[in-house]
């Protein structure tokens, strides 16, 4: 008869203590997405995060050094997931104005959908470059190749890619703040592939079609 050894039980011990470590932080990531949603990224204390995640005071330093690592945290849990999903989606796509509509317009309703979510990123803003080093590879990317097949008309990447972010938060912002929520994924991709240089009437029909669900990834 074969007998199995049973698993020692400091590895089993290791395996539990790493899982509520895990369980922990998360506590933290989420109380303080919440908070940073509800005021701001910089009107949250330390003590209000652990408070909300109800931890002691010292526990924050157990798993972050500072509010910018946990914004970052946040940043990284919060909006990378969803670009890692656009890539996903958008990998065998052609056309560059599909892949640019598309985009934008995930990012509209996933702010709809989850109003949480997308106050963080309007609170988030532009001010803190967690959120420009997570998406703005991705949107240079998505407008350089415009530019390379001739689909896009724009002067400079760097200035589109600003432009389009700032759009993005002002739109984002004016959705969540009056619940002007019908089409405005497709409104505010037509605009910006008005912006980039594609016809009206095209960007009208790009930003109408069928919008694929994200890929879980």
């Amino acid at each position: 008869m074969t007998t199995t050894d049973p698993i020692p039980s400091t590895t089993a011990a290791g395996g539990r203590q790493q899982r509520r470590r895990e369980q922990t932080r998360a506590r933290l990531i989420d109380a303080a997405r919440t908070l940073m949603a509800e005021r701001g990224v910089d009107a949250v204390g330390l003590t209000e995060i652990t408070d909300a995640a109800d931890l002691g005071a010292g526990t924050f330093y157990n798993y972050f050094q500072s509010r910018d690592e946990i914004v970052e945290a946040v940043a990284e849990a919060s909006v990378e997931s969803l670009g890692q999903s656009m890539d996903a989606l958008t990998a065998n796509m052609e056309d560059a104005a599909e892949i640019y509509a598309f985009s934008l317009r995930h990012v509209v309703l996933k702010a709809i959908t989850d109003p949480l979510w997308g106050w963080f990123v309007v609170r988030l803003g532009v001010a803190h470059p967690q959120l420009i080093e997570i998406l703005g590879p991705r949107a240079a990317r998505d407008l350089r190749k415009g530019v390379d097949s001739g689909r896009f008309s724009i002067p400079d990447i760097d200035v589109a890619t600003s432009c389009t972010f700032g759009a993005l938060l002002a739109t984002l912002h004016l959705v969540l703040s009056t619940k002007t929520e019908a089409h405005a994924d497709e409104l505010f991709a037509q605009t910006m592939l008005c912006m980039v240089g594609v016809p009206a009437i095209e960007a009208q029909e790009i930003a109408s079609r069928p919008l694929p669900a994200l890929p879980e990834v």
